[in-house]
């Protein structure tokens, strides 16, 4: 196949024209708020509030005092779990447990609880304070005490469904395409989301949560990969860090709902049923034409290109891409002989296939792709490390919530600058180190006053924010258009086992406050270190096949820095290909135009 370079189609069709852009926002539709309200909305619906043994005897008298009577208390707060067994028809006046006294009399001395009562696990069931929820899935079921484990159990089996949808919609769009993968994750999302709110018990709950983990992330992913595949390479800052921003401000909004939502099953119906429209995105999501084109379907690719150029108001003849891959099949025929003469000589070596396998055979994209699955297993346990670290900032569950959604906003404002300044490299390291540094010294700071944990925790939480929204536009340009999507999706997985494993790392915290937190500061400083060892990116067309990724980075140099005003280079600008010895040899210009030649990354080492 001769390979048509996209982003110099682009070019003539118009990198940021009104296609794409309405494409655009279209797509961050469902990459951003039914992703986020489908991850995170369990946060509240099987939210766990304060609780306490309900005590029929003591029905009548004040909140506080049937705590203080019947609910032991160990010198800081009440027993969720217990209450004294004693008889209170002998404890307390009759008159007062009938709740009929006089109202313009004293009320006599009331007995005080007696820590020598015996205690003995509730008997009747639960209270729960109703200042933040009226119900919950935790209220109504139950799901305190001996249960308690449930709701955790069910969103450690969400992410384990993701890890294997991650894989599963992965493979099918590259297998099938992006657009059949985003639109088979959609239906399953709406029409399980809404069916979970309808859930009988909190079994076919976690169920539905399992089964519905498959299309998250692939969710936010799939969208993401088919915009930066549709826009060209100066407009792909903006496009990724867009859509990270308004994943942020939807994890705002889903705080908001909540907070005026307070029965789950209201809340559970506003996070899917708006969502029913976006069925309609089976006539108005194209294939990605840069997909096709690596899958040699031409005509399909063209009928896209032509629809574009028509929208964007640009004039392309008839033919267009079949016209390009002539004339780059004219400057391959001679190639393609002389890559016989190499095969004959050299048979163990094949043409590459575009797999996983594939990739990983090939020295510089392997390299490449165990960096970005480490950068992106180190995000995810920091990030989600300092969300699940919002709750003890001594607000309410929704503020802590908000808190940690909007500081994300501002964050991807300023990577979107930094990144078009000084490219995708040194962004990603100094704001990992942030985040990494901030997540240490969290735990080393005196607990009072409270602002100095909280302000640390903020900026633990900006840098990572802002990192983690690089990892995705940065692996995407680092990564081949032909495993594009499965390599994320395997990245994704690795850092989802990661998250899995999370709760286990907090739990280090019963042996010392500081370990959970400096786990996680020393994996985000780690990944700081580790993505100075990737190569630049910034304004640098996408690689097509692993030969492109492998070729890409060769001659990087660790402490280069792209300047402000470089020129963006397309393909054609950075590449030439040559015949050399019987092997087919890749020339890149440095910016200065001197050419550097490699003649090793054509084959993979096996």
């Amino acid at each position: 196949m001769a390979s048509i370079d996209f982003d110099s189609v682009l070019e003539y069709l118009g990198a940021e024209g009104r296609y794409q852009t309405v494409l655009y926002y279209l797509l961050c539709i469902p990459a951003t708020v039914p992703a986020a309200f489908l991850a995170f909305n369990q946060v509240f619906l099987s939210a766990t509030p304060g609780h306490w043994c309900q005590i029929p005897e003591l029905a009548n008298l004040t909140v506080d005092y049937r705590k203080s009577l019947g609910i032991p208390h160990d010198g800081t707060k009440y027993s969720s779990c217990s209450m004294y067994h004693v008889d209170f028809s002998q404890v307390l006046p009759e008159v007062i447990l009938a709740g009929n006294w006089p109202s313009n009399t004293t009320l006599p001395l009331l007995p005080v609880a007696n820590s020598a009562w015996p205690v003995t696990n509730c008997l009747h069931g639960w209270e729960y304070d109703k200042t933040q929820y009226d119900a919950t899935l935790v209220t109504e079921l139950n799901l305190v005490c001996d249960n308690k484990w449930l709701p955790s159990f069910s969103t450690t089996l969400f992410y384990v469904g993701s890890l294997f949808g991650n894989l599963l919609f992965g493979w099918i769009a590259d297998k099938w395409g992006r657009r059949i993968s985003f639109l088979l994750m959609i239906y399953m999302a709406v029409t399980l989301s809404i069916a979970t709110a309808f859930s009988p018990n909190y079994t076919v709950y976690m169920v539905f949560r399992a089964v519905n983990g498959l299309t998250f992330p692939a969710l936010f992913q799939i969208p993401y990969i088919l915009v930066m595949e549709l826009v060209g390479p100066e407009f792909r800052t903006f496009a990724g860090n867009g859509i990270s921003m308004f994943f942020g401000l939807s994890l705002a909004l889903l705080a908001g709902l909540a907070h005026f939502l307070r029965h789950w099953f209201h809340l559970a119906l506003a996070t899917s049923v708006p969502f029913l429209p976006l069925f309609g995105y089976y006539w108005v999501v194209p294939e990605s034409p840069r997909w096709l084109l690596s899958r040699d379907r031409i005509d399909e690719a063209e009928a896209i290109v032509q629809r574009i150029a028509r929208i964007n108001k640009r004039s392309i003849p008839a033919n267009y891409l079949r016209s390009l891959k002539q004339e780059n099949t004219n400057v391959k025929l001679s190639m393609e002989e002389q890559q016989e003469v190499t095969q004959s000589t050299h048979p163990s070596q094949q043409p590459s296939k575009g797999t996983m396998l594939e990739l990983l055979r090939y020295p510089n994209m392997r390299r490449k792709f165990y960096i970005l699955t480490f950068l992106w297993l180190a995000n995810s346990v920091a990030y989600n490390g300092l969300s699940y670290n919002s709750s003890n900032l001594g607000v309410s569950d929704t503020l802590a919530f908000f808190i940690n959604a909007i500081v994300e906003a501002p964050a991807y404002v300023l990577t979107w600058w930094a990144m078009g300044r000084w490219g995708r490299r040194w962004v990603t390291c100094l704001t990992m180190l942030l985040g990494g540094l901030a997540c240490c010294c969290c735990m080393l700071v005196p607990e009072d006053p409270l602002w100095i944990s909280v302000t640390l925790a903020m900026i633990g939480k900006f840098g990572i924010a802002a990192s983690f929204g690089i990892i995705f536009l940065y692996a995407s340009e680092l990564l081949p258009t032909v495993v594009r999507s499965q390599a994320m999706a395997i990245a994704s997985f690795v850092a989802g086992i990661g998250l899995i494993a999370f709760p286990y790392i907090v739990f280090l915290a019963v042996y010392s406050r500081l370990l959970p937190l400096l786990i996680m500061g020393l994996l985000a400083t780690a990944g700081a270190l580790c993505s100075v060892l990737l190569p630049e990116t910034l304004g640098v067309s996408l690689p097509q096949t692993l030969e492109e990724g492998e070729a890409f980075g060769l001659r990087s140099r660790i402490w280069s820095c792209p300047a402000e005003s470089r020129k963006c280079r397309t393909v054609d600008d950075t590449k030439t290909s040559v015949i050399e010895s019987g092997v087919e040899s890749l020339v890149l210009l440095e910016p200065n135009g001197a050419a550097i030649k490699s003649t090793e990354f054509l084959q993979p080492t096996l």
